[in-house]
């Protein structure tokens, strides 16, 4: 790893550190009158109006917790997002909200250098909620959808129920058409594409708290029964149509328990089951002939996990603590070639990982300028894979981590972090290359890792004015075992299977300036600006040639605008993108994928305290996404290109009516 940057980033903290300060890495404190300009009904309200704090939801089902923590916890549903468990929190509730920098008060700060603790009041309250929305296409076509939500909290029990039901489109179908250019003589083909989609979704969730033997019990349940169905109509020569019909159900139950042990010391035990069963079914008629496929898949997922906080002297926090994870993916496929044909087995993979973590990590609040964060995690992982591969694959692999945060003067913040991160392997890469695979062709060739990477990121964070904030960072990544397309070589021929390609290194820079408007003649009024610069190198396995790593968006911005109108009960506001592009190899092709900039706008407006009326404009410039594909004879570094194809779909603008009400 190039060490220039970090040498830099060092001098930087050590100069500043020099300066010396009197505040700084102090939590800073909103309380709830603060957001009675924003009119803030919800936590997720007045979160969204923290100045300089941006919102991260995490990823729940992936185990990647958000930044946003409610009485210093996080939530034990992976099933529940972030976003909605605090819109169910009313404003009333909430005490006060601290926004933490780098760690201080020996927060857990899960690798986010900034997190927002919402402080919840000790009361006894009673809540509901209920918010009907349709979504509502330019043909006329409506899609409905209705939540509702009850909590109650009286002394030690708390209890919250929500009910929902809702309609969506998929908004990346719509019209357009595919060209294909053949190396041979063969004419180009033109087709023309037509598609739409609708998701369907029920939601049953209920929450319940009480104090146990001097700690805090909480229990949570979700049942999530859905639908997919999708129809794509191909016109050229002849006419294909296809047609999707998925449904699943996700179900869980999870159990958490805190409770102090001593002065200084407390305990979080969490436990936690999950089941996903999923039945996708393709039907494909062309030219008289129907093709018929179907693929179940049952996934579950056991977590047993337990910390223990200790706070050692003042200012010092040490925690210890384990998980062990269990995941198992069970996936059939049958196809059909005709209606009159038998169904045929095209495969079943079989997938178990065991993954037990241990952790032991201290917080230093040096001094109220000065916070630092050391930790070690020990993984070991096991992979098995199918009934014919009874000796599971075990890895062990340490991560270690250093987080320092500086603040030489209240309004100026110089964050280091140096971390080493192992990814998760996909169920599929892997049932494909350990299970499909011959394991003669695979004798010459590793086994499939998980990727490591090391990185070093250093911030900048300015903050002036009342709400404003400029951010600065950079970070510098090694990646070792990456996980891409490669080829298994044979006699006569080339097989492309996922695998481990080598190493690779990632550069990226990111930008963000909230700029408040009051001084423009818009009161209230806050202008954020965000962009992301990516850079990233790879030995291509095919070829030898050195490129981007599959997937990466080089460039990536965002513009977003929000006004309050306290006097008028109105809030409005506007957002804007740059969309995406990226490309992705396998070992025959290189595909492109790209979709053109997202516009938003929106009106809230409240005829009443407890009443939110939204009126929502999205992709307001109709998204153009293109998917382009090269596709060579053999391979692509011996073959030629044997045909090129390029994809056009636009997707229509949409609006969205929103009606909360609140008791």
């Amino acid at each position: 790893m190039r060490q220039s940057p970090l040498l830099l980033l060092a001098c930087m903290l050590a100069a500043a550190r020099a300066a010396g300060a009197a505040d700084g890495a102090q939590p800073q404190s909103y309380s709830p009158d603060y957001f009675t300009q924003f009119q803030a009904a919800t936590a997720m309200d007045m979160v969204s109006r923290l100045p300089g704090f941006v919102f991260d939801g995490g990823n729940a089902s992936r185990g990647v917790a958000g930044n946003v923590l409610m009485n210093g916890k996080r939530p034990t549903s992976k099933t529940d997002s972030l976003g909605d468990v605090l819109g169910r929190i009313p404003a009333a509730a909430i005490e006060r909200i601290d926004v933490i920098n780098g760690g201080a008060g020996g927060i857990d700060m899960q690798g986010y250098p900034t997190v927002a603790n919402v402080l919840i009041k000790e009361m006894d309250l009673v809540s509901a909620s209920a918010t009907a929305s349709s979504s509502i296409m330019p043909d006329g076509g409506m899609q409905p959808s209705l939540t509702g939500n009850y909590s109650l909290k009286r002394q030690d029990k708390n209890i919250n129920l929500t009910l929902g039901w809702t309609r969506s489109p998929d908004t990346s179908q719509g019209q357009g058409h595919r060209t294909t250019v053949y190396a041979s003589a063969t004419p180009a083909a033109e087709t023309a594409i037509e598609g739409s989609g609708i998701n369907e979704n029920k939601t049953v969730k209920l929450n319940y708290g009480q104090d146990v033997l001097d700690g805090q019990l909480t229990w949570n349940g979700a049942y999530n029964p859905w639908t997919y169905q999708s129809q794509a109509r191909f016109d050229s020569d002849t006419r294909s149509l296809n047609s999707n019909d998925n449904a699943g159900r996700t179900m869980e139950q999870g159990l958490a328990y805190t409770r102090d042990l001593a002065p200084g010391a407390s305990i979080d035990l969490r436990a936690l089951y999950r089941s996903a069963d999923v039945a996708a079914e393709s039907t494909s008629a062309s030219g008289g002939n129907t093709s018929h496929s179907l693929a179940n898949t049952t996934a579950s997922e056991h977590i047993l996990a337990g910390q223990l906080t200790w706070q050692a002297l003042e200012g010092v926090v040490i925690r210890g603590g384990f998980e062990r994870a269990v995941n198992t993916n069970d996936n059939s496929n049958t196809y059909q070639a005709n209606a009159g044909a038998a169904a045929s087995p095209l495969g079943s993979a079989w997938v178990q990982e065991e993954r037990v973590e241990g952790q032991l990590s201290s917080a230093w609040q040096v001094d109220s300028a000065l916070s630092a964060e050391a930790g070690l995690k020990i993984e070991h992982s096991s992979l098995s894979i199918g009934a014919d591969q009874p000796q599971a694959r075990a890895y062990v692999y340490p991560k270690p981590r250093l987080r320092l945060a500086l603040s030489p003067t209240p309004a100026l913040q110089l964050r280091l972090r140096m971390e080493r991160e192992v990814s998760q392997l996909n169920f599929g890469e892997a049932a494909a290359y350990f299970g499909g695979a011959d394991k003669s062709l695979r004798a010459g060739y590793a086994d499939l890792v998980p990727a490591k990477t090391w990185l070093c990121e250093g911030a900048l964070e300015y903050r002036f004015w009342e709400r404003g904030a400029a951010v600065l960072s950079y970070t510098q990544s090694h990646i070792s075992d990456v996980i891409d397309r490669m080829p298994i070589r044979a006699a006569n021929a080339t097989y492309d299977a996922a695998g481990n390609i080598g190493d690779a290194s990632a550069d990226s820079v990111t930008g963000m300036l909230n700029l408040p408007t009051d001084g423009w003649s818009l009161p209230q009024g806050l202008l954020k600006l965000s962009t992301t610069w990516r850079s990233s190198s790879v030995t291509d396995p095919t070829t030898q040639e050195t490129r981007r790593l599959s997937g990466e968006n080089p460039l990536a911005w965002r513009i977003e605008f929000s006004q309050d109108l306290p006097r008028q009960r109105t809030a409005w506001g506007f957002s804007v993108d740059n969309g995406w592009s990226n490309d992705s190899w396998q070992v025959a092709e290189r595909d492109t994928s790209s979709g053109s900039g997202w516009a938003r706008a929106f009106v809230n407006y409240r005829p009443a305290s407890n009443m939110m009326v939204t009126l929502e404009l999205n992709n307001l410039a109709g998204r153009v996404i293109s998917y382009d594909r090269t596709h060579y004879a053999g391979d692509r570094l011996a073959g030629g290109v044997d045909f090129v194809e390029h994809n056009v779909t636009r997707t229509q603008p949409f609006a969205m009516l929103r009606v909360r009400r609140d008791w």
